[in-house]
């Protein structure tokens, strides 16, 4: 029976020199017992990892790149059956910082015993993906209303135009902690309890918004989900939709390199916000049509027409609940 923290990643292709910095990171910390790799079809140098540390590193071949959703699930699941007392997800390209580690194990501890472990899941931070968090923007503006739309919602907007006047700059100090409604996988610690709880990714996502959708189950019953900007997690790579890439979030999803990308996180997100994120119809559709004018007004001033096609489609494929891989976009 183990005990300690297992960290969980998923890895695919060639992307070895992040995994191994980030194994090499963790093996210098006593509270990382395990770290445990799932390989979605990666190359076989991962096997290096393993025969330098065998006692710390265990790897899950799949046969195929089954996507994230099925790669967490196959490495919780694992996690969960060696019997480890804390599961860390971690995505491929990342790195814990001391700091992330002394204060996440610390705080997850204080937080569980004020009440039970299977409800709280604390967080690293990470600046890149949690940028109005980094900026000091107003804890009520960075959270996505229910009923909101692509993170959309019109109560908002008065303050987003206000922000991108001189005068209304956000602080640029961070809030230490906050309560989030959900999350990336990467950098949640929690109890084993709480993962046997909220139970597995839910694996028709594929990939993206499927951490989204995974983290929601915690504070859907109650749970709190905590982020941390002093446990800062290490970005080894910047992700293709982070906002200081772009204007604004109509241009991410038309400018993006990747038609394939692009897909899947319309997709994904549309049906999140329909089948999960709604409360109000009556907001939801207002959202929504506003999102969609704002979406052809960007794509029209930067000739996006073909993508803007493609993004309809796969906003009317989640909307719709057809989920799953496509075989339009099929995973490599």
């Amino acid at each position: 029976m183990s005990t300690g923290t297992t960290l969980v990643t998923v890895t695919y292709g060639d992307r070895f020199d992040y995994v191994r910095q980030l194994v090499e990171r963790c093996a210098a910390f006593a509270q990382i017992e395990q770290v445990l790799i799932v390989s979605n079809a990666a190359t076989e140098a991962l096997t290096n990892l393993q025969q330098r540390w065998p006692a710390r590193v265990r790897l899950i071949r799949l046969e195929s790149n089954t996507g994230s959703a099925n790669g967490y699930a196959v490495g919780i699941a694992a996690a969960l059956e060696c019997g480890t007392d804390y599961i860390w997800l971690m995505d491929d390209d990342n790195a814990p910082t001391p700091a992330a580690v002394e204060v996440l194990h610390r705080e997850l501890g204080a937080l569980a015993q004020r009440g039970d472990p299977s409800q709280v899941a604390v967080l690293g931070f990470r600046a890149t993906q949690q940028e109005d968090i980094a900026r000091g923007v107003p804890a009520r503006f960075v959270l996505h209303p229910r009923s909101s739309y692509f993170g959309f919602h019109i109560a908002q907007l008065p303050y987003k135009l206000w922000r991108r006047m001189p005068w209304g700059k956000p602080s640029g100090i961070p809030h230490r902690c906050l309560s989030l409604p959900f999350a990336p996988y990467g950098g949640m610690l929690a109890h084993r309890s709480l993962y046997q709880r909220i139970g597995l990714p839910l694996r028709d996502l594929v990939l993206y918004a499927d951490d989204t959708e995974y983290t929601r189950r915690i504070t859907a019953s109650g749970g709190r989900l905590v982020v941390y900007t002093d446990a800062v997690i290490e970005e080894l790579e910047e992700s293709w939709n982070i906002k200081g890439r772009t204007h604004n979030i109509y241009e991410t999803y038309l400018l993006g390199a990747s038609e394939f990308r692009a897909y899947y996180a319309a997709r994904n997100q549309a049906w999140f916000d329909r089948h999960v994120w709604r409360t109000s119809p009556f907001m939801y559709r207002l959202n929504r049509l506003v999102f969609h004018a704002l979406l052809r007004f960007f794509a029209l001033r930067r000739n996006a027409s073909s993508r803007l096609a493609l993004l309809h489609r796969a906003i009317r494929d989640g909307e719709n609940g057809s989920l799953g891989p496509s075989d339009t976009f099929p995973l490599r």
